[in-house]
């Protein structure tokens, strides 16, 4: 199994597991919803790996645990998806443009200096800016491989420089074409 396909297995996952939590045509069960408020809730990664449904999601990802509870941390407060990847959703409308961004750039240099260890609150913080909308296979992508590769590409999202991030991008598991294939696959 190559990289590629290896990150859309488990983004595929992710947003499977955050889709059956968060039900597309109908309101969430009291079940679910108690489930998701207490994702919520949890302040750390241990905290998040004591409720079920994380587990859930820990025994399908062959990944750190540790990694995956933050995912499923993070995706508790996600509402709704949306196709515009993460950074550029947060980010500015131009390279120029500097008070356009949702996030701050200060904001979204620390973001980018955080370790994976660190990285839920961060994140849930950024998720919360944008009332809960964002990509959810971007998200999980970022968070489950949180690594240069990402990191790059997210900075050429937030400053609107597209196609030197499809030039960064190319042949990384974080490139267009594999999130043009995963949306294709949902």
């Amino acid at each position: 199994m190559t990289d590629s396909t290896a990150s859309a297995n488990a983004v595929s996952i992710a947003f499977e597991w955050w889709r059956g939590l968060n039900p597309k045509d109908t309101p969430p069960s009291g079940h679910r919803r108690a489930a998701m408020a207490r994702l919520r809730r949890a302040a750390t990664p241990i905290e998040v790996m004591q409720e079920p449904e994380a587990l859930r999601l820990i025994a399908r990802l062959p990944r750190d645990p540790e990694r995956v509870a933050i995912l499923a941390g993070v995706l508790s407060c996600v509402r709704e998806t949306e196709t515009q990847r993460v950074a550029r959703a947060v980010g500015r409308t131009g390279l120029d443009d500097d008070k356009s961004a949702l996030l701050s750039e200060n904001r979204f240099r620390r973001l980018l200096q955080v370790p994976v260890a660190d990285l839920m609150e961060p994140m849930r913080r950024m998720v919360r800016m944008t009332k809960g909308t964002l990509n959810v296979h971007d998200l999980s992508r970022a968070i489950l491989y949180w690594n240069d590769e990402v990191k790059k590409r997210w900075i050429f999202d937030y400053y609107g420089v597209g196609a030197a991030a499809e030039g960064a991008a190319a042949g990384s598991p974080t490139s267009d074409r594999t999130e043009e294939q995963e949306l294709d696959n949902v």
